[in-house]
């Protein structure tokens, strides 16, 4: 099975993603049917991180549910939590992806856009006692700090 979570860093992003979404599948008593797996496939290739909530009526362990669909789902396991699984699998088109950078972009060094630098924090914290000692107040946009850095570069 391939790994798409590479690190406990982006395994610790994805559940902070799942905890914002409601599970978009239910298994019952029939537990895990041919169905069942292409729904999962197509929703997990449409949204990426899906939840799955295991009704009371399943006798089946959640942990082997969650293998099993991940398995046979291409997928990856994020967290099974009581009778609630999530699973993971980057979207085929990387202009579509929301929560994976590319290995290109990491051998780089260079972020893509919503990761921010090693040093990002300590940059505005710098600036922000800077400014506060002059009597002056920042306001930092995203947008206008990728300018910054584009600017400084050449």
């Amino acid at each position: 099975m391939k790994k798409y979570i590479r690190d406990s860093k982006m395994r610790s992003q994805l559940k902070g993603a799942a905890m914002s979404i409601e599970p978009v599948l239910s298994i019952g008593k029939n537990s895990i049917t041919p169905e069942f797996i292409e729904a999962v496939r197509e929703n997990i290739t449409k949204n990426e991180l899906i939840k799955i909530n295991i009704l009371k009526n399943c006798d089946d362990d959640p942990n082997a549910i969650a293998h099993t669909l991940a398995g046979r789902s291409q997928s990856e396991v994020v967290q099974v939590i009581g009778r609630k699984i999530v699973l993971y699998k980057p979207n085929p088109d990387f202009k579509k992806r929301k929560y994976e950078t590319s290995k290109a972009e990491a051998k780089d060094g260079k972020p893509s856009k919503g990761f921010k630098s090693k040093n990002h924090n300590v940059e505005i914290a710098g600036a922000k006692k800077k400014a506060s000692r002059s009597g002056m107040s920042l306001r930092f946009v995203e947008e206008a700090d990728e300018d910054f850095d584009n600017d400084t570069e050449e």
